[in-house]
């Protein structure tokens, strides 16, 4: 496998013309696309859908890192912006804590093309599929799925919906109470940010 990577415009998007011309050119072998919506930088990509139909134009398959679902529950989702599988970690959004050796557990969602490759168990085949476990225990660390269900159940479709509304509002609350003592690196048309931000800390080196 090789691994294409693309680049970025300076409002931290993926560069679509950058990724188009990558895309026709390993057309050929074009196996998938790897996008965490919204990225990192702390922004939506505002070319989503011209990025996700250029890898399935090709063949490809896209898969969308769901580390960031809690600026998406209920304003959107991975399907609706064109992804064929995602990972949906539970940190962060569905309160399972991030990091310090903590315990990483989330579903695999994925269309129903991609269903047959889901990983199963050989001891306890899952919907009939044995092969391919990715951990010793055919549900990973499921007692820990008791919290998240506690909180999806409690929250309710509208709270669930306010809490990422929340996690936008207070990213934005917090960028713009920092602007004037600090560089926040991007931002999206409107000079906003996604559930995050980030500090330009750069200009410290020259302190």
């Amino acid at each position: 496998m090789k691994i294409v990577v693309v680049d970025t415009d300076n409002d931290g998007n993926i560069d679509i013309a950058d990724f188009k011309a990558k895309a026709e050119k390993y057309k050929d072998n074009l196996s998938c696309t790897m996008i965490t919506y919204p990225s990192t930088h702390g922004v939506f990509e505002e070319g989503i859908l011209e990025l996700t139909s250029t890898v399935h134009k090709y063949g490809g398959k896209v898969y969308i890192d769901g580390a960031n679902m809690n600026a998406m529950i209920g304003h959107t989702s991975p399907a609706k912006v064109g992804g064929d599988v995602c990972h949906l970690n539970l940190h962060k959004t569905f309160t399972i804590p991030h990091g310090g050796g903590g315990p990483g557990v989330g579903p695999i969602c994925c269309t129903k093309e991609l269903e047959p490759h889901l990983p199963g168990h050989s001891v306890v085949p899952v919907d009939g599929r044995t092969k391919g476990a990715v951990s010793s225990a055919p549900f990973g660390s499921a007692s820990i799925l008791s919290i998240p269900h506690a909180y999806i159940m409690l929250s309710g479709k509208k709270g669930l919906h306010r809490s990422s509304a929340l996690a936008i509002l207070n990213a934005n609350y917090m960028a713009t109470k920092l602007e004037s003592s600090f560089k926040i690196l991007y931002r999206n048309k409107n000079k906003k940010c996604a559930h995050e931000f980030i500090i330009d800390l750069r200009e410290f080196k020259k302190s």
